[in-house]
């Protein structure tokens, strides 16, 4: 007698026109004892290399949909069932879709948000009449480019006001970075007067801070928000306005101000993002009141 491993290869290789399926539909109708590894598609069992064997057992169960299918080498009867091979033929194939889990891109942007606003907050409090081009690597690549591809990631996870966010800011610090170079801070020499620069300069970041308040205004009521989202934004924007009007008034003493709510800021950011990655962990971490 044949062995079952043979007849499961000769069972594969069979062309698919439906007399041989009429044929062994026959001898199931009529008792015929047969090696049920042979029709269950058994070689996905002792092939390790076959890709899927849930595929062989899914075609077998399409074929001969009264049969059971185990991993042992004994014998059944197959059991009857009421259609015919010639419908079964026409059932179509199913395929299922893999379920792929993505991690949380909000602490990615929230670190990166919060360690270019720390550099800033660095200069702005302690070296506020020194050049700050040394953060523009961070800037460019971390707070800037970084956090822009964590914003389009949270709009995928499903985070539209935190997508906007992160998409915000990450813009405005690849901007801010190109300023540091020659190439583009050569855009600023249109203005004929220091002053002319200094006002052109407060009338950018004023605005900068009122889109923030305005997210600051809708973090209030979005839903999923929660109190350092509302802190992180509030210090931003207090930040932005502190260098608007230091750049109006000349003021150093608003630069040193606004160096200490950009830490704030930025101690936020970072306290979030680890609430959230430790989420993921489940250890809950507090982050004051959720809307």
């Amino acid at each position: 007698m044949v062995s079952g491993c043979y007849m499961q290869e000769f069972f594969m290789t069979l062309p698919r026109p439906a007399k041989w399926r009429r044929i062994m539909w026959k001898m199931c109708h009529s008792g015929w004892m047969v090696p049920k590894n042979f029709l269950a598609g058994g070689i996905c069992y002792w092939n390790p290399g076959v890709s899927s064997p849930k595929f062989f057992v899914r075609m077998s169960a399409r074929y001969f949909p009264g049969s059971t299918f185990h991993d042992t080498n004994s014998i059944e009867t197959i059991n009857n069932n009421e259609k015919h091979p010639r419908d079964l033929e026409q059932a179509p194939v199913e395929f299922h879709a893999v379920k792929r889990t993505m991690g949380n891109p909000s602490v990615l942007g929230l670190w990166s948000f919060g360690m270019v606003t720390i550099l800033l907050g660095t200069y702005n409090l302690f070296l506020p009449t020194t050049s700050n081009h040394i953060i523009f690597p961070s800037g460019f690549m971390f707070g800037g480019l970084a956090q822009f591809i964590a914003g389009f990631m949270d709009f995928w996870y499903g985070g539209t006001f935190g997508g906007t966010v992160f998409v915000s800011y990450g813009a405005f610090w690849t901007g801010q970075a190109l300023m540091m170079l020659q190439q583009f801070s050569s855009t600023l020499d249109a203005y004929t007067t220091k002053a002319d620069a200094d006002i052109a300069t407060g009338i950018y970041h004023i605005f900068w801070a009122a889109y923030t308040f305005f997210l600051f205004g809708i973090s209030l009521k979005v839903k999923g928000g929660n109190f350092l989202l509302n802190w992180c934004l509030a210090f931003v924007g207090i930040t932005l306005l502190l260098e608007a009007l230091q750049a109006f008034t000349g003021l150093y003493v608003l630069l040193r101000i606004s160096g200490v709510t950009a830490y704030l800021a930025a101690i936020g950011a970072y306290y979030k993002g680890l609430a959230e990655l430790m989420e993921e962990q489940d250890v809950d971490i507090y982050i004051g009141y959720r809307h």
